[in-house]
């Protein structure tokens, strides 16, 4: 009996439930969904002012500094390149987060920045969209149709003992994210451009469900 028991306790037990499941919907589910749909407003405070094209955030492991980087008729007779082009913009401060949100935009992509009061840099890739909790943020970021070097990327993340957790991230290959809302804090509409094969086809919609926090 006593090794039975043991074995037992070394056989895996049964998988975890997705993070996220996604259940396909009609055009007009979603259009009534997004009619309904609240957009969630973050309270934000601007403790940081720009000044000459850069910023300084503080943080417990120092400053840190984003200046912007412009690449203009005299940098490229220097030898530099448009590549190296880089605009930061501040967008505030989020109490309830506690987090700094800066817009990176390079020479062809971009990203969103989330600074911790430690400095802790979490990228996003694409503009926060936030969860009517207040908890969670999803993003998206299409990049099948545009060959730019961003990723086409979905991500969903999740506040928790107060570090932003990654909760769910897909990188389809067969379809690009379009758009993508909150409708509570564990459901959200997505719309989506599907590339069979490769080639851009039709939209589809569909309902992702967050499992709930434990």
């Amino acid at each position: 009996m006593q090794l039975l028991l043991a074995l037992l306790t070394l056989l895996p037990g049964p998988p975890a439930p997705p993070a996220v499941t996604l259940h396909r919907i009609t055009a007009a589910t979603y259009a009534q969904a997004r009619r309904a749909a609240k957009t969630v407003q973050v309270p934000t405070t601007f403790p940081i002012k720009p000044l000459n094209g850069q910023f300084v955030i503080p943080t417990s492991t120092g400053p840190q500094t984003f200046r912007n980087v412009v690449i203009d008729e005299k940098a490229i007779a220097n030898g530099h390149g448009e590549e190296e082009t880089t605009q930061y913009t501040y967008h505030g401060f989020l109490p309830g987060l506690r987090r700094h949100v800066v817009e990176v935009a390079f020479y062809e992509t971009s990203e969103w920045w989330l600074i911790s009061p430690e400095g802790r840099r979490l990228t996003l890739y694409g503009r926060p969209v936030y969860g009517p909790d207040q908890q969670r943020i999803a993003t998206i970021c299409p990049g099948l149709e545009y060959s730019g070097g961003q990723p086409n990327a979905l991500q969903i993340f999740r506040l928790q003992n107060g570090t932003l957790r990654p909760l769910w991230e897909v990188r389809p290959t067969s379809w690009e994210p379009e758009e993508l809302f909150w409708v509570d804090k564990n459901t959200l509409y997505l719309k989506r451009l599907e590339f069979p094969n490769g080639r851009e086809g039709s939209v589809s919609y569909w309902r992702l469900m967050v499992a709930p926090t434990q």
